[in-house]
């Protein structure tokens, strides 16, 4: 059978095409989404979201005041400058809600950390949860949360 290269072709049906990209973009979707629900669900088990009350806000001159800025620990993490009077510090990358395990924040746990002071680009922010209490402190889209709750001690590491 000879070929006739001047005969034009019907131009191909997309409807295959189509019905292969939808189901595979569903299908990395729904791995992304299981992948964020996992971190979140960890996360939330080794007391990096805070779940517990808000810790009691602070002003600067009253941190100024009662001589906290003398006895800082300063450290700086992630652009951040977070500082603390006593106990110990453990910092994180954190996926952010609604990146799906792509986007991330800084968040630091406290052991006893008396007074708590975090310096980013948007400003100054201070808190006092107290002496022997634990802390979680999460910056987030440029603003600053802490949470009187955690799960990092002396004696236990939560990322093991």
């Amino acid at each position: 059978m000879p070929l006739n290269y001047g005969e034009r072709r019907k131009p191909r049906d997309l409807r295959g095409l189509w019905l292969g990209l939808i189901p595979g973009a569903a299908l990395v979707w729904a791995i992304l989404a299981a992948n964020s629900a996992g971190h979140h669900r960890l996360e939330r088990e080794q007391g990096w979201i805070g779940a517990g009350p808000p810790c009691p806000p602070l002003s600067a001159a009253a941190y100024r005041a009662r001589g906290y800025a003398a006895h800082e620990r300063a450290t700086d993490y992630d652009g951040s400058t977070l500082a603390r009077q006593f106990g110990h510090m453990i910092c994180k990358d954190v996926d952010t809600s609604g990146g799906f395990g792509v986007l991330s924040h800084p968040a630091c746990q406290f052991t006893s950390p008396t007074a708590i002071r975090v310096k980013t680009a948007a400003g100054e922010a201070f808190f006092e949860p107290g002496a022997g209490r634990l802390a979680t402190v999460s910056i987030e889209k440029g603003r600053v949360a802490c949470a009187t709750s955690g799960q990092f001690t002396l004696f236990h590491d939560p990322t093991n």
